[in-house]
């Protein structure tokens, strides 16, 4: 499902008018129609106060406030920053007077409005949708805290006041809805972590808008997932399947200091469904990674005195790469000389498709070329300090356009990218931009990167493409701590329970 940008939106909205030869007009009866009908299906016929802006989306908010008073609702319209000013809002205004439906306008004072405030069991927001940015003026904060501290839910259209549509910010206050109604498709504001809580529940109000191969024009489309998706992507388990059905992925993974990330890496592999995991590590890890593991195949390997891969090791990793399917390194794997030639080797060798992860990248952020020279199809998993070492940015400036970052790196080199986050990013030359909606704060600790890392390079053995291989492991990774955070604080949650519940937790997929 895309996920429009305002001006996307602008666009989709002009090729519908353009094709179907309906009018704008008509666009707004439909969308506040729409939007009422949703409102309609999670209440009963109550006060209903509708507080409307000057622009499209107060225009919106006449045409639900009509449908309403249709449907037996008692409703009043608050008229935040004066009379409308768009002229299909003018026109939808014009059409309140053959209805039961009392206007107030709001001047300044919140004691000036205070009856209208308390005249409604509801309230319907209507103000400025997506084309707000910035702060909010001093009047409009009052009066968005007067919402808010109501205890009445709130409907927002499209986008609750005060939330910067396109770049999912706040600043100062927003309108913290009950429920969101996201007009036609989802807007960045409603998938991004940081205003997605301001959205509460959100549903889609289809107005007939079906331009979406047309909406990227002069930008990158912008998508998400969800379980149906997931679900029709991975692949299919045939009933008369063996192991090599499914794939053979090697994880280079793991020090002495380091043996818990060679473990999560190969138990997300198998886990993901992979016929055979080999999972190799120095040798001086051989105790502890031999005690938590029993379904992958161990490779001990060389290392030195602080227990590093030496690059010897690259002789028997080389032998075990012409029977992988996929390849995983870096995971807990350290800085060396012996891991530096690993890599580097690795990338100038394998034929199949590379997982680079944690110490993987920060070896390779001392040569990016190494990437370009690679034959194999990448994908690479950085948390923004990474992605910084990487791409020579700052992580302020990373965290502030994590899409454009990810975007142009993975353009730059041809490669997947899946930058880490609260939302994490999966980008890859001619794809859709994922922006995932799963997770939460429960992955907030070290190993939950490892044991994605292993999620992705099971898919990829099982012969999934690279950009779909990330977007489906990122979004069942963070599904995983979405469902096991129902019983068990995110505070308490380890990355092992989550490897050792994932059969249960993704029983239907």
């Amino acid at each position: 499902m895309n996920v429009l940008t305002s001006a996307q939106m602008r666009i989709a909205e002009s090729l519908c008018v353009e094709r179907e030869g309906i009018t704008y007009l008509e666009l707004m009866e439909r969308a506040g129609r729409e939007s009422a009908a949703i409102i309609m299906k999670h209440t009963e016929p109550c006060n209903v106060l509708v507080l409307c802006g000057k622009g499209k989306n107060g225009g919106d908010g006449f045409v639900i406030a009509r449908h309403l008073s249709q449907a037996g609702y008692k409703v009043k319209i608050l008229l935040v920053n004066g009379q409308p000013k768009v002229e299909d809002a003018v026109e939808m205004y014009s059409q309140i007077d053959k209805f039961s439906i009392d206007t107030d306008f709001y001047i300044d004072s919140i004691d000036d409005i205070k009856n209208s405030l308390d005249f409604a069991d509801i309230f319907v927001e209507c103000i400025f949708g997506t084309g707000f940015t910035g702060a909010p003026d001093e009047r409009t904060a009052r009066l968005i805290y007067a919402l808010n501290e109501s205890g009445k839910e709130i409907y927002s259209i499209d986008v609750p006041a005060c939330v910067d549509c396109d770049n999912a910010t706040i600043t100062g206050t927003a309108v913290k809805a009950t429920l969101t109604v996201a007009i036609s498709a989802l807007k960045n504001a409603h998938i991004m972590k940081s205003t997605a809580k301001y959205c509460g529940k959100i549903e889609i109000a289809d107005i007939g808008i079906t331009a979406d191969e047309h909406i990227g024009a002069g930008s990158d489309i912008i998508s998400f997932i969800d379980e149906t998706e997931v679900k029709k992507i991975l692949p299919e388990r045939p009933a008369d399947a063996h192991k090599g059905t499914f794939g053979h992925a090697l994880n280079i993974c793991g020090s002495k200091r380091m043996q818990g990330a060679a473990v999560l890496a190969a138990k997300g592999a198998c886990r993901m469904g992979a016929g055979l995991v080999t999972a190799a590590f120095p040798d001086a890890a051989y105790n502890a990674v031999s005690a938590k593991l029993t379904e992958p195949l161990l490779l001990p390997l060389p290392c030195d005195e602080k227990g590093f891969l030496t690059a010897d090791a690259y002789e028997e990793i080389s032998e075990k790469m012409q029977k992988a399917t996929a390849v995983l390194a870096g995971c807990g794997l350290g800085i060396t000389t012996g891991t530096k030639q690993i890599i580097q080797l690795l990338l100038l060798n394998s034929q199949v498709p590379v997982v680079l992860d944690a110490d993987g990248l920060n070896i390779v952020a001392e040569s990016p070329e190494l990437l370009d020279k690679s034959s194999s199809n990448i994908v690479i998993t950085p948390h923004p300090g990474e992605m910084s070492r990487l791409c020579g940015k700052s992580v302020e400036e990373i965290t502030e356009n994590p899409v454009r970052t990810a975007l142009l790196f993975a353009k730059e080199h041809n490669i997947t990218v899946v930058l880490k986050g609260a939302n994490t990013v999966v980008c890859a030359p001619g794809c859709p931009v994922y922006i995932n909606s799963t997770g939460n704060s429960g992955l907030s600790r070290g190993g939950s990167g490892d044991l994605l890392a292993g999620m992705i390079v099971s898919l990829l053995a099982q012969g999934m493409s690279t950009f779909s291989a990330a977007c489906c492991a990122v979004y069942l990774h963070g599904l995983c701590v979405d469902r096991f955070s129902v019983k068990r604080s995110p505070r308490f949650i380890l990355p092992g329970d989550l490897a050792d519940n994932m059969a249960k937790l993704l029983k239907d997929f």
